[in-house]
């Protein structure tokens, strides 16, 4: 039977794949790459794979579009309740291409294992999905450790640049380290709602307010307390 590892290149997902290897496991590493993972992450698989580990990047497009395009061309943003980005640009391309049977390893950690009966539910016939890091009591400061113990660098939080459960400071961080994104970011939620306008509706944010808002300096945290959705971007 194959075995997978549903690899979404964050700590977690890092932490397990090693761990694996440190058992014996042969897996392999399965990154889907819907084009709007920050650099950073695109950056991190990247040299993981130049080391030698065994990493799938799988192109993830919908009708040639990848995931801004997607949202850009249907003149959409990303909403908490609604986002393409966790089923139609990963899970659906992830389970093509891992046929059953076949065992799939996922990066949750004993401190998340709350989220295993909501994936263990939307398992298919055939597949088995397997949570070691949970089962072995690993949490989050222990994937950080593993990762340390090999030597690697530390990969950030992974997710999309236009996410919607991003924090305040992420925002911010786009807009000084990635100002190109970050207004890539802005004409996706300008393109959205020119259409809600003509439509007579409520604007859509990608936060809880339109981006300058958000980023302005004096502005309080209100992202500081809330965490992000539980999908396969943040493994």
């Amino acid at each position: 039977m194959k075995q997978y590892l549903s690899f979404g290149g964050g700590v977690n997902s890092t932490a397990l794949g090693l761990w694996l290897i440190d058992q014996g496991i042969e897996t392999e590493w399965v990154y889907a790459d819907h084009g709007a993972d920050w650099p950073e992450t695109r950056e991190y698989v990247a040299m993981l794979q130049a080391k030698g580990y065994p990493i799938t990047v799988l192109e993830t497009r919908r009708q040639g579009l990848d995931l801004y395009g997607y949202y850009y061309e249907h003149k959409m943003v990303p909403q908490r309740v609604a986002r393409a980005c966790t089923r139609l640009y990963k899970l659906v391309p992830l389970s093509t291409y891992m046929p059953t049977p076949c065992e799939v390893y996922i990066g949750i950690s004993a401190d998340e294992a709350h989220r295993i009966p909501r994936l263990i539910d939307g398992q298919r016939q055939g597949e088995s999905k397997l949570f070691p890091l949970a089962d072995e009591g690993i949490d989050r400061q222990g994937c950080i450790s593993i990762i340390e113990q090999h030597g690697l660098p530390m990969p950030i939080k992974s997710g999309c640049f236009i996410c919607p459960f991003q924090r305040r400071r992420q925002w911010l961080r786009l807009r000084t380290v990635h100002p190109e994104l970050y207004c890539k970011a802005k004409r996706l939620e300008d393109n959205c709602n020119a259409r809600m306008r003509e439509l007579g509706r409520q604007p859509f944010y990608l936060a809880d307010k339109p981006l300058d808002a958000v980023c302005e300096a004096d502005q309080a945290d209100m992202f500081g307390e809330r965490d992000m959705s539980p999908c396969l971007c943040e493994v």
